[in-house]
């Protein structure tokens, strides 16, 4: 009896080099996936902290030589709308007041970004 020599694959092969091929797509999709939340938050927390220097600089500006005071808003900024409160403390020192400006999402109400800084009273 002859020998006959088979060429190609056969079809438990087939099924699986399909089945790792399937597994090795599911883990680049969840990578994929991964790797756009995270570049939506880094673009989110970004603006975050943009608008929160923005916002400072402004009521710093706008204060001038006076009393900085506790106050609240909404601020636009790439697209995107963001709740801002501002709060002024006492610092323990004189002529020296603690400002914290705190960004949050008004959809999550999640805060996003804080800045604390001091300033000078007089």
């Amino acid at each position: 009896m002859i020998a006959r020599r088979q060429d190609g694959f056969s079809l438990i092969e087939m099924l699986a080099a399909l089945a790792i091929l399937a597994l090795a797509g599911v883990a680049l999709m969840n990578a994929l996936s991964t790797s756009a939340r995270s570049a939506t938050l880094a673009r989110e927390m970004t603006l975050a902290q943009i608008a929160a220097q923005n916002l400072l600089s402004e009521e710093i500006l706008n204060a001038g030589a006076g009393a900085m005071r506790d106050q609240r808003g909404e601020y636009a900024l790439g697209g995107q709308r963001f709740d801002w409160a501002l709060e002024v403390d006492d610092a323990g020192q004189p002529n020296l007041v603690r400002v914290r400006l705190v960004i949050s999402d008004p959809d999550a109400e999640t805060v996003l970004y804080t800045l604390d800084t001091l300033r000078r009273t007089s």
